[in-house]
């Protein structure tokens, strides 16, 4: 693929911010215009995907950590978080 770009400074940064580019697919396919917006090095990309599988593999973890909470569980504790609210104002009139 060859891009033709329209930037700031790029030497050795590993995101580009493109004013303007024009791509040229492989296979002479029509070029496609892009107009804003930024563009990462490989190197950065391919981080930013071990990153994003690292942080949805803590989250399944903390999601199964964390286990089910009943109903029942959740209305007694609205309603005990209630009773002592009320105690508490009761005690300071």
């Amino acid at each position: 693929m060859l891009a033709l770009l329209f930037a700031g400074p790029a030497s050795g940064s590993e995101v580009i911010g493109v004013e303007r580019a024009q791509l040229f697919p492989d296979g002479g396919a029509a070029a496609v215009e892009v107009e804003g917006g930024c563009w990462l090095s490989e190197s950065r990309c391919v981080r930013t995907a071990a990153e994003i599988e690292r942080l949805r593999a803590e989250n399944e973890s903390l999601r199964q950590q964390a286990g089910d909470v009943s109903f029942t569980v959740a209305v007694v504790a609205l309603l005990v978080g209630f009773g002592a609210g009320f105690a508490v104002a009761e005690l300071a009139k």
